[in-house]
């Protein structure tokens, strides 16, 4: 398989991200909506939809974050642009950046795995869901942006079509 695998890989992962967090968008949308029709049309709230918009909001944010990763869409600073940083300089930093991210969504993810087991006896109030299922998503969000940077970093080494294509910024496009 290899490096030239590699973009497949990234579109794959990042096309699924954008699945689940779309499906969770629609369910959150749903939930809010028949939240709202219920307090107009029967002057009660529905208990158990808040808690599901939440947790749904969990799996929108942690696995829609994954695309971002992929694409590198995330909020940065373009220190090339910004100090005048030759491309060589600017790869290296990107490079540390990478690491520093894989590190902090490292223990992200292992925090996650360890209070999983610690609340999996613990429930939701109104839906009697485990709260397991609330810190799921943050662990499997945290390793598929593992993946996304991982991905991303083999391509900068290696100045593939990843890093290039995924490297432009917003304002380039306007110009």
């Amino acid at each position: 398989m290899g490096l030239k695998a590699l973009p497949a890989i990234a579109e794959a992962i990042a096309r699924g991200a954008v699945l689940v967090a779309g499906i969770a968008l629609a369910i959150i949308l749903l939930l809010i909506g028949a939240q709202i029709g219920s307090r107009v049309f029967t002057g009660d709230s529905l208990s158990w939809s808040d808690e599901l918009a939440r947790l749904f909001f969990i799996y929108l944010v942690f696995i829609g974050a994954t695309e971002a990763s992929m694409r590198r869409n995330h909020i940065a600073v373009d220190l090339r642009d910004t100090f005048g940083l030759s491309d060589s300089v600017d790869r290296v930093l990107d490079l540390v950046r990478m690491v520093l991210c894989v590190a902090v969504l490292a223990v992200i993810a292992v925090g996650a795995w360890k209070i999983i087991p610690v609340v999996e006896n613990m429930q939701r109030p109104a839906t009697r869901l485990s709260t397991t299922w609330m810190y799921y998503p943050i662990f499997v969000g945290s390793l598929l942006m593992i993946v996304a940077t991982a991905i991303n970093f083999f391509s900068c080494l290696t100045g593939g079509s990843i890093y290039r294509d995924n490297a432009k910024n917003q304002h380039d496009l306007l110009e």
